[in-house]
C-alpha cells in the first residue's frame, strides 16, 4: 500500500508520484505527502533517508513505541495517534504514525485507516481553495481524527443507552459481561483521546519550523475539543456504572422483599412447629391426649396463633 502526492503551493497543482520519483520532488523543493503501510519498513526508512538525515533509532522501534507525545529528531518530528471505531462493545484501534519535516509529511499505518481515507478524499479540494502552507495537512489529519472520535463516542453513547434499557427489562447474568466489556472499551477509548489531546496541545505550543504558526491556533482549539470529549467519555462510563448500581439496588430490593415473605412464613410456622414437637413426644402420660375434643382444640389454637400473628404483622407493615 503506497500513496504519494506532490503539492506545489505556488501554482496550486498536485501530481501523484511513485516512490522512485520522490527524489525528483525533493530536488524541486516541492512538498510531498506520502502514505505507507507499517509493514513496509524499508520504504519508510528510504523516504526518511531521502528527506532528512538518518534517524537516531530504527524506524521499526519508533512505530512500536506508541507514546502520546511529539518526538524530536534532527530534521523531522514524529508522533503517533490512533483512529478508533466501536462495534458493539468492542473497540477497534488503528495506530497512525506521522513523520513530518522540511518538504514532506509521512503517514504510516498497519490497517485500513478511516482517518487517512478521509484525508485522501478531501485534501485535494482544500488544497486548491484554502491551503496556504503544508500545515493544512495537519488540519486535515486532526479534523478527520476528531470526526472519527466523535463517531466512536456516539456509538459508545448509543450502546450505553441500549444496555441501560436492557438493565431495566428482562435480562440475565450475561448483562454483567456486556457491562464489563463496554466499561473496558470506554476506558481504552478515553486513553486514546487523551493521548491525541496531549499530542495536539504539544504541537500547538511548540516552536518548530515544521509546524506552521498559522496552524497552531487550530491545533489548540482541537486539543480543547478532545479535552471536552474525554470528559464526556468519562461521563458515559459514570452513567453506565450508576445504571449498574441502580440495577443492583433494584435486584437487592426484590431479593429483600422475597426474603421478607419467607421470614413471615417462617414466623407463622415456628409456633406451629413447637406445638407439633410437643405433642409428638412419646410419653405415656400426657393430659391433653385423653381429651375428647383435644384434636379440635389443637386446630383452634393453630388458627388463633396464625390469625393473631398475621394481624400484628399486617399492622406492622410486614404483609
Amino acid at each position: 500500500m503506497f500513496f504519494a502526492v506532490e503539492l506545489n503551493f505556488e501554482t496550486k497543482t498536485e501530481r501523484t508520484v511513485t516512490l522512485d520519483e520522490l527524489t525528483r520532488s525533493h530536488q524541486k523543493d516541492l512538498f510531498c505527502w506520502i502514505d505507507l503501510s507499517a509493514e513496509d519498513v524499508t520504504s519508510t526508512e528510504a523516504v526518511l533517508s531521502e528527506y532528512c538525515a538518518n534517524p537516531k533509532e530504527p524506524i521499526a522501534a519508533q512505530l512500536e513505541r506508541n507514546i502520546a507525545r511529539v518526538n524530536d529528531a534532527d530534521d523531522w518530528m514524529h508522533f503517533q495517534v490512533s483512529d478508533a471505531a466501536v462495534d458493539g462493545n468492542h473497540l477497534t484501534v488503528g495506530p497512525i504514525d506521522v513523520f513530518f519535516g522540511d518538504g514532506f509529511i509521512l503517514t504510516v499505518h498497519r490497517h485500513e485507516s478511516l482517518v487517512i481515507r478521509g484525508m485522501q478524499e478531501s485534501y485535494s479540494r482544500n488544497f486548491r481553495y484554502v491551503a496556504k502552507s503544508p500545515g493544512f495537512l495537519h488540519f486535515e489529519l486532526v479534523d478527520h481524527l476528531t470526526r472519527c472520535y466523535s463517531n466512536a463516542q456516539q456509538q459508545v453513547a448509543n450502546r450505553t443507552e441500549q444496555i441501560e434499557t436492557k438493565l431495566f427489562g428482562n435480562t440475565d447474568d450475561a448483562i454483567f459481561g456486556e457491562v464489563a466489556t463496554l466499561m473496558r472499551t470506554i476506558l481504552e477509548f478515553s486513553k486514546i483521546v487523551i493521548g491525541a489531546r496531549e499530542v495536539f496541545h504539544d504541537m500547538s505550543t511548540r516552536l518548530s519550523p515544521f509546524i506552521p504558526q498559522t496552524t497552531q491556533p487550530f491545533l489548540e482549539k482541537k486539543a480543547g475539543l478532545l479535552d471536552r470529549m474525554s470528559a464526556d467519555i468519562t461521563t458515559e462510563r459514570e452513567v453506565l456504572s450508576e445504571s449498574l448500581n441502580l440495577y443492583m439496588g433494584i435486584v437487592t430490593h426484590r431479593t429483600n422483599h422475597f426474603v421478607t415473605r419467607l421470614t413471615v412464613i417462617s414466623a407463622l410456622f415456628l409456633p406451629l412447629s413447637f406445638l407439633v414437637g410437643v405433642y409428638g413426644m412419646n410419653f405415656r402420660y400426657m393430659p391433653e391426649l385423653q381429651l375428647p375434643y383435644g384434636y379440635g382444640g389443637f386446630w383452634c389454637l393453630v388458627v388463633m396463633i396464625v390469625g393473631g400473628l398475621s394481624f400484628f404483622m399486617k399492622r406492622g407493615g410486614w404483609l
